[in-house]
């Protein structure tokens, strides 16, 4: 796999480069057109990371997991979101109200927010949310995400209750 490198200009602020990493990784990304292997590796890596943490429950828990309803050329969650229901989990997606990202819990009724995206409809969420599935245009070695700008998921992050220290966010 080819490093990108990226040579920064002093005078650029970081919203700017920012800005120009993430036009370049939008463009990067729907030059790939494999949405079906990226569902199918999204749904198989998520598996194999909750396997290796299974230590976290005691057997027969069942997992509260917010993620994101894929969108354009975003890696497909609907896949992982029918295997989370047949184990019985509960499935939570994100609604936009303002400036602020809601948990609501997965049904049958959506809507399709401004930017086209779905959204489902219902009542916010406000109890303890085991894993987090989130969208995003590229992430360091540290794990530090770029995700599309607007900071709905950082909001989210900050404000969102973990059932206890042991809990991880993917």
């Amino acid at each position: 796999m080819a490093k990108l490198q990226f040579v920064e200009k002093s005078n650029e602020s970081v919203a700017e480069r920012k800005k120009l990493l993430r036009a370049y990784m939008k463009k990067r990304r729907a030059e790939n057109e494999n949405r079906d292997v990226k569902e199918d590796l999204l749904v198989e890596n998520f598996f194999t990371v909750l396997e290796r943490t299974r230590e976290m429950r005691t057997a027969g828990t069942r997992l509260c997991v917010f993620t994101y309803l894929s969108f354009s050329v975003e890696a497909g969650t609907d896949k992982l979101i029918q295997r989370l229901l047949e184990r019985g989990d509960k499935v939570l997606c994100p609604r936009v109200e303002g400036k602020e990202m809601l948990a609501i819990e997965w049904g049958e009724d959506f809507s399709l927010s401004a930017f086209g995206i779905r959204e489902p409809m219902g009542t916010p969420f406000d109890g303890n949310i085991d894993l987090i599935v989130t969208p995003l245009l590229a992430a360091d070695r540290q794990g530090n995400r770029l995700g599309y700008g607007r900071g709905y998921y950082d909001t989210f992050f900050k404000k969102t209750p973990r059932r206890d220290s042991r809990g991880i966010l993917l």
